[in-house]
């Protein structure tokens, strides 16, 4: 009897946490195509669907709608993109109305998910370029990593005020803090 309530807590406890944010979900049992096949492979990727992603190189906003041109990066297992020093190249990613440039900057991680579409040859700077074209029907923006540097205190609590202690804003139980910035920096807030 224990055996079947444990599999009930481990079922719901699974079924309780979505990975992938719930614009970037797809019907279950879906194919996804990857990246590589929609570049090598234009004509038998068309019309399949895909979850893509990457950091925004450039936003253009027409009467027809918006194109995001995006370095692609492998998603990890929530969809966002893992930055890193090599890229299999860039796609562009067709949307249906405005999309605020000042919003969607370039730099920032994004992910889309649509149906793929015939390549557009373009280029970058002077190299001419087929970028795979991707109908969106989902995004999601992602926010960006503010990596603060921690620092743990391992005081006594007993000790952990202003007379003993390096000065904090607040004096009285602060297990963590950031450090102090260094004279001419500006503090993030």
């Amino acid at each position: 009897m224990m055996k079947y309530w444990l599999v009930a807590l481990g079922a719901l406890t699974l079924s309780a946490c979505s990975t992938v944010p719930d614009e970037l979900t797809v019907a279950e049992g879906t194919q996804l195509t990857p990246y590589t096949v929609a570049l090598e492979q234009p004509e038998q990727a068309q019309g399949k669907q895909a979850r893509w992603g990457g950091v925004i190189a450039e936003v253009r906003n027409t009467d027809n709608g918006t194109t995001i041109e995006v370095v692609n990066y492998d998603l990890n297992s929530y969809g966002r993109p893992a930055v890193s020093d090599s890229s299999d190249g860039r796609f562009r990613a067709q949307i249906d109305g405005f999309v605020d440039p000042m919003v969607y900057k370039k730099g920032r991680s994004i992910t889309f998910t649509g149906i793929i579409q015939a390549p557009e040859e373009g280029k970058i700077d002077e190299f001419r370029y087929l970028f795979p074209n991707l109908a969106v029907n989902g995004k999601y923006l992602w926010k960006k990593i503010d990596n603060k540097p921690m620092e743990v205190d391992y005081s006594s609590l007993w000790y952990r005020h202003h007379w003993y202690s390096p000065p904090y804003r607040v004096y009285y139980p602060v297990p963590a803090r950031s450090p102090s910035p260094k004279q001419g920096e500006k503090k993030n807030n």
